[in-house]
């Protein structure tokens, strides 16, 4: 068996000019914020959870000044706002660390990334709502459904980039950089009774045709593409195990934990939001991290890497002509 050390790369950050994206995207986001809170405030409003809530509340507090209306926009459209917001602070945040960033080196890159972004995030969408029922969507605009189609646009194409652009600052702070083994070598029937387990924890939330389905939703396509990654040669969880390597995968955990944490936090006092129906956790259910069941928070951590495999499997037709295959410190 051969040992492959990989080198630790000091994540020393230069004397930089802070980029002016990380402080638009800060100063987007605490706008977004003091607006959200305002309309909380003034209207001495707690978080609302249903639509009949909502409905009457909006009924009975409409806005009267300019800065109130702003405010409650914000209140309604609060998930999409915000995490373009949140995307553009990480990519200055990126530019700082290493004086550039993936929207600005490979700009048709990022582009198709958050257009597969919407497509990974409708997969689950679509398992839920005509199979498992573990959230739904309540507060949306029902009288202008185009209201509703760029909110879900914004919302979902930044999924998938705020979690692996979060998961790329950590691992260029270097927290990862020991999570290193020597080389090993898995079994091809290991492989492959992987992608059989990925499969039928697919099938699993399809068959069982309620909230259930959830325990394996979220990991379900690890299980199932990264194996079909591996095979093709694209960038693979399984391949950075194979080579003592597994700070990505950390790097992707870490991301998507971070993101579930901003998620919950910012759906909560919105006015479009979700809310979660998960019985089978008994009183667990109603532990909560604002919205989310606390236990469900652990849900967040496989996503990111769930989300990454998912993007490498899709972005497959791109690389290896203009696109190059990214390198073993990279999410994106």
């Amino acid at each position: 068996m051969t040992t492959r050390v990989i080198a630790i790369v000091p994540r020393r950050i230069a004397a930089r000019k802070v980029p002016i994206t990380l402080w638009a995207g800060l100063l987007y986001v605490l706008s977004c914020e003091v607006l959200l809170f305002s309309d909380v405030r003034s209207s001495q409003r707690g978080a609302l959870h249903s639509d009949e809530a909502i409905e009457a509340f909006q009924r009975s507090h409409e806005p009267t000044t300019m800065f109130g209306q702003a405010g409650r926009f914000v209140a309604v459209n609060m998930t999409p706002l915000v995490w373009p917001g949140y995307v553009l602070f990480l990519e200055g945040v990126l530019v700082l660390q290493t004086g550039t960033s993936p929207v600005r080196r490979r700009p048709n890159h990022f582009a198709i990334l958050c257009l597969g972004s919407i497509v990974i995030w409708c997969v689950f969408d679509w398992v839920n709502f005509y199979y498992i029922g573990a959230w739904k969507y309540i507060g949306m605009p029902i009288d202008n459904p185009w209201h509703r189609y760029w909110g879900y646009t914004f919302a979902f194409a930044a999924v998938v980039p705020g979690m692996l652009m979060s998961g790329q600052m950590f691992m260029n702070f270097g927290w990862f950089d020991r999570a290193q083994s020597a080389a090993w070598r898995l079994p091809r029937w290991v492989k492959w009774l992987v992608l059989a387990a990925g499969a039928m924890m697919f099938v699993l939330p399809l068959a069982l045709r309620n909230p259930k389905g959830n325990l394996t939703l979220w990991t379900s396509l690890v299980f199932l593409l990264d194996p079909i990654n591996l095979k093709l040669g694209r960038p693979s969880a399984l391949r950075d195990w194979q080579r003592g390597w597994y700070g990505r995968t950390l790097a992707a955990f870490a991301g998507g934990l971070l993101c579930g944490l901003l998620w919950e936090f910012w759906n909560y006092w919105a006015l479009a939001k979700w809310v979660y129906h998960l019985p089978f956790l008994g009183t667990a259910e109603h532990l909560k991290f604002f919205e989310m069941p606390v236990i469900g928070l652990l849900g967040f951590i496989p996503f990111g890497l769930e989300c990454w495999v998912m993007w490498q499997t899709l972005r497959t037709p791109f690389d290896g002509l203009a696109e190059p295959l990214p390198g073993e410190r990279t999410l994106l």
